[in-house]
């Protein structure tokens, strides 16, 4: 009978890997992330617990420090794409609630202040190309997944979440051209 390694052994022969590889993990994703120390904790911490979860994945077919590096590079990008995730929801979901708003609990001036956002938006989002536009109403006006818009639109998600941030993007700086009153209002 071939007896397996015990649980522990992948756990201690991670923690030799990572005694002799820390530091310059930790070099080398400053180096990628500008110097930015904060946001390569953090990365370095999500790079060390998908080394972990997946040490027992490693095929030998490059060195260790080699396959840590790439599960950084990975991290490193998953880190900015969330960041600019987390930046670029600036006025899609504030328009959404706009439009959810019932005219029964507004006063008139309220009202007039709203029907002249709404003319102002609408103007602004004629402005955009026609692809970009259409991207936008079925994201937010639509409710329709970033799968099902890549159906339609006959790419992949990861193309249209891509499309989608660049649309919000040219929106926000035709607000700021056109009506840069509005601007802070979605900010």
């Amino acid at each position: 009978m071939i007896k397996t390694p015990h649980k522990s052994f992948k756990y201690r022969s991670f923690e030799l890997a990572y005694k002799a590889f820390a530091k310059p993990l930790m070099r080398f994703i400053i180096r990628k992330m500008n110097g930015d120390v904060e946001a390569a904790e953090e990365v370095f911490s999500q790079t060390l617990l998908a080394a972990l979860n997946g040490y027992s994945a490693f095929e030998h077919k490059s060195s260790y420090f080699t396959w840590i590096c790439k599960i950084a590079l990975n991290k490193t990008a998953d880190y900015y794409r969330e960041l600019i995730n987390q930046k670029s929801k600036f006025i899609a979901p504030s328009l959404e609630l706009i439009a959810k708003i019932p005219a029964s609990q507004l006063s008139p001036e309220e009202k007039l202040a709203l029907d002249q956002l709404r003319i102002s938006i609408h103007e602004c989002l004629t402005l955009l190309p026609e692809e970009k536009r259409k991207l936008l109403y079925l994201r937010y006006w639509e409710d329709l997944t970033l799968q099902k818009i890549a159906e339609i639109m006959g790419t992949t998600e990861r193309a249209i979440e891509g499309k989608i941030y660049r649309a919000k993007k040219e929106l926000k700086e035709i607000i700021l051209e056109k009506h840069p009153n509005l601007a802070y209002s979605f900010v």
